[in-house]
C-alpha cells in the first residue's frame, strides 16, 4: 500500500519538523510526495515550516471526540501523532478512530526515551503509558491484521533542550550542572532529525511495521556537550557536578511541592546520567539507523544549531523557532 494521504496530529516542534521533512522530496514531476494534513483543536493554527507553502497543507481541526476524529481520519493512510504521549485515553481514542475510519497505519507519539526500559517506566510515568500504549498497538494488529504501526524511540532532542535549559547547561550564564561524572553516554538527536527519521520510516514502511525502533541521531556524554558549548561560545564554562540521586531527590521534592513539570524535568535528566538503567543500550545493540539509510549526527553540529538559536531566536529573518 502506498502511503499518500497523512495526518500529523498537533502543532508544535515535533509536528513542525515532521510536515518539513515529510513535504521535502518532491516527485519527478515536481509535486509534493504526499498529501499532509494537520490536525489542531479549533483554537490553535498549524506550526507550518517556512519553505512550505500554506496552501500545501491542509489545516483540520477537531474537539478530538471519536466521532471527530473518525471523520477527519476517513480516506486518509497513516496517521501521526505528537501530542499527549502520556495520555492514554486519548492515544487509544486516536488509535481507535482511526482504526474505525480504514488507516492502516500509525505512529504513535514516542520520539523519546526508550518507553520499554522498565526502569524508565518506573521513574518516569509517562514512559509507563507510552508503554501501555505500544501494548494497545500490539493487541489491536493482532485483531486488526490490515492495521500496522511503528513506534519510534529518538532518545533526548538535544538541541531543544539545550535551549530550554532543561539539560542542566545555561546558555546565557554559561554553566552547567553534570549529574554523575560526565562520562556516562545518553542517545539523543536533533529536532531537525526527528522529522528525517520519520519521512525514511514512511518510505520505508516494509522493513520496521509492528515494531518499536531506536533510531537516535548520536550516543554522547555530558563532557562532550559541555566541551562542544565551550567552543561554540569560545569560553570556558562555570562547571558543578553532583549525584542521580540528588538530582532524583530534587525531582521528587519539587513535585511533592506543587511543582510537577520542573520536577519532573529533573527526573527525566536523572535517566540520562543513570548508568543502573542502562537507558543508552537498546540505542546502541538495536539501532534501525542502517536498515534506513540514516546518518549519524555530530554533537558539534546539534551544539551548535542550539547555539544558533539561542542567540538568533526572535530576530527577523533568521529561521529559527
Amino acid at each position: 500500500m502506498d502511503t499518500k494521504k497523512i495526518v500529523v496530529i498537533g502543532n508544535q516542534d515535533l509536528s513542525y519538523a515532521i510536515i518539513g521533512a515529510l513535504f521535502a522530496p518532491p516527485t519527478k514531476d515536481g509535486k509534493p510526495a504526499y498529501c499532509i494534513s494537520v490536525l489542531t483543536y479549533p483554537s490553535h493554527s498549524p506550526y507550518i515550516p517556512p519553505h512550505v507553502p500554506p496552501n500545501a497543507i491542509d489545516h483540520r481541526t477537531s474537539d478530538f471526540s471519536s466521532q471527530s476524529l473518525e471523520s477527519v481520519f476517513a480516506g486518509q493512510n497513516l496517521v501521526i501523532s505528537t501530542i499527549a504521549g502520556g495520555d492514554y485515553d486519548l492515544q487509544v481514542r486516536i488509535i481507535d478512530a482511526a482504526i474505525a475510519a480504514g488507516v492502516k497505519r500509525f505512529i504513535p507519539h514516542e520520539f523519546a526515551q526508550d518507553s520499554l526500559n522498565r526502569g524508565l517506566q518506573e521513574r518516569i510515568p509517562r514512559s509507563q503509558t507510552r508503554a501501555r500504549i505500544i501494548d494497545y498497538l500490539r493487541g489491536v494488529s493482532i485483531t486488526h491484521t490490515a492495521f500496522e504501526w511503528v513506534a519510534v524511540a529518538v532518545g533526548c532532542i538535544l538541541d531543544k533542550m539545550l535551549v530550554s535549559g532543561d539539560l542542566g547547561f545555561d546558555l546565557q550564564w554559561e554553566s552547567a550542572t553534570i549529574h554523575g561524572t560526565g562520562t556516562e553516554k545518553f542517545a539523543a538527536t536533533s529536532l531537525g532529525r526527528v522529522g528525517v527519521v520519520i519521512a525514511s520510516v514512511v518510505r520505508n514502511w516494509h522493513m520496521v511495521k509492528n515494531q518499536f525502533v531506536y533510531a537516535a541521531g548520536v550516543l554522547v556524554s555530558a563532557n562532550e556537550v559541555l566541551a562542544s558549548l565551550e567552543r561554540s561560545t569560545t569560553s570556558t564554562w562555570s562547571v558543578g557536578y553532583s549525584t542521580v540521586d540528588d538530582c532524583i531527590r530534587e525531582g521528587e521534592l519539587r513535585i511533592e511541592r506543587g511543582f510537577p513539570d520542573s520536577g519532573m524535568f529533573l527526573m527525566e535528566r536523572s535517566i540520562l546520567y543513570d548508568e543502573s538503567l542502562n537507558a543508552a543500550n537498546a540505542f546502541q545493540h538495536q539501532s534501525v539507523n542502517g536498515l534506513l539509510q540514516l546518518e549519524s549526527e555530530t554533537v558539534e553540529a546539534i551544539v551548535g544549531e542550539a547555539y544558533h538559536v539561542f542567540k538568533h531566536r526572535g530576530k527577523p529573518g533568521c529561521g529559527c523557532e
